[in-house]
């Protein structure tokens, strides 16, 4: 028996909420990843007061309140607290995601403030209707990144950073080059032409792809902004990407803190949040965590309660991530998050599985090295399947989900044959 599964095309924001089995969904782009403690005791006193007690960070460093009675409500609170445009149009624009590693007024805040700035100007679905072009499609992206490019292998169509010599580099989709550029304002330029070029060249194709990778085998943009700018390839030898920041105590960066799953407790981020001066910038990674670095915050993370709270880097949850699951979702079959949390002290350490209620894969790990997905049998049975991540479409036999609760050393061995 197949599945019928209904994968959206566009992502929720405030202006635009995803209704949901469970409520809406709102979701809030940081500005430069970074939430005042003061916005954060907003954040939570609406999830406790008009959503799930539950604040989600998805895995490209987003916030998002999931099961909102009144969303035009939410949103009007989260406009006053300058956590969202003041029109649709800015909110409607294309991400601008930006790594939580930077210090205020460097190179690469600015980098981010730039692109962010131009991006709202010129590549809003108003701005682009003035040109007689359709907007952007939902889930394009753009992401800054920091020196070392820990989000290297986060998906966004254009990536953006500083080198190490002060340039500025600019990279297209997935590709393994990047053009390089001597003004921040130069780079800022050729993504936004970038962007405009696929914005039209993608209604030469059918169908239309919705990332710019799908664009890049057929077109290549031959543009000014791209064709003033160096051209570099990544070196062989070149060294390992950098790693993701894992909980704990940083040099230089501050303390990083995650939530299991990546979905805080309301109550615990308003309690964390009420103990900091309001101006203290609590920044969302990539990795479903945050980033903090305020005085005397190590008597803050003695006091944190660990059943809220992942400081260590050993903690087993770090092991396991999960969709929403059953019964917030009405596509998934099974309760994706419970299962994902009780097999997390199976998981090999270095090891990361993913659980999915279904066979789209929601919220899906970059680093998970295996899945176990609910599908249904021919006879409409909940089955569960385990494979690497890279042979999804070829699992091994499956097994019950019943085995979750009355035979769970069959689980143990589905983890044991992908060498979780």
């Amino acid at each position: 028996m197949t599945d019928a599964i209904q994968v959206q095309g566009w992502c929720p924001s405030a202006w635009q909420p995803m209704r949901a089995q469970d409520g809406w969904m709102v979701r809030v782009r940081p500005h430069c990843a970074s939430i005042s403690a003061a916005q954060w005791r907003l954040l939570a006193q609406l999830a406790l007061s008009q959503a799930h007690s539950q604040i989600e960070l998805t895995r490209l460093g987003n916030v998002q309140l999931r099961g909102v009675s009144e969303p035009q409500q939410v949103r009007s609170q989260l406009i006053a607290a300058q956590l969202v445009p003041v029109d649709a149009d800015a909110d409607l624009a294309p991400a601008v995601h930006c790594t939580p590693l930077y210090r205020s007024g460097d190179a690469t805040h600015a980098l981010a403030l730039w692109l962010s700035a131009a991006v709202v100007e010129r590549l809003s679905p108003h701005a682009l209707a003035r040109q007689a072009v359709a907007a952007l499609p939902g889930k394009f992206g753009l992401l800054v990144d920091d020196p070392d490019r820990h989000m290297q292998s986060i998906a966004a169509d254009l990536h953006l950073w500083v080198a190490a010599d002060q340039g500025y580099c600019l990279a297209l989709g997935d590709a393994a080059d990047w053009y390089c550029f001597a003004h921040a304002q130069d780079a800022v330029e050729a993504a936004v032409q970038v962007a405009l070029w696929f914005a039209s060249a993608r209604a030469t194709i059918t169908p239309a792809p919705t990332r710019l990778r799908g664009l890049l085998p057929y077109r290549q943009p031959d543009l000014p902004a791209l064709r003033a700018a160096q051209r570099r390839a990544a070196v062989a030898d070149g060294g390992s990407p950098a790693q993701a920041l894992s909980p704990g105590q940083h040099a230089g960066q501050g303390w990083v803190m995650a939530a299991p799953l990546g979905r805080i407790d309301a109550a615990a981020m308003h309690q964390l949040a009420s103990d900091l001066p309001a101006h203290t910038a609590i920044r969302v990674t990539a990795w479903r965590s945050l980033l903090v670095d305020a005085p005397a915050m190590e008597s803050h993370i003695a006091r944190l309660d660990p059943a809220h709270w992942i400081t260590q880097p050993d903690d087993v949850r770090l092991r396991v991530s999960a969709c929403t699951g059953a019964p917030r979702c009405t596509q998934a079959l099974i309760p994706a998050q419970a299962m994902a949390l009780a097999l997390a002290a199976q998981v090999a350490e270095n090891k990361h599985l993913h659980v999915s209620g279904c066979a789209k894969f929601c919220a899906l790990a970059a680093d998970a090295s295996g899945v176990l997905y609910a599908s249904r049998g021919a006879g409409g049975e909940v089955l569960l399947n385990a494979s690497a991540v890279d042979q999804r479409a070829r699992p091994g036999p499956p097994i019950s989900s019943l085995a979750h609760t009355e035979a769970p050393e069959k689980i143990q061995e589905l983890l044991h044959d992908l060498h979780l």
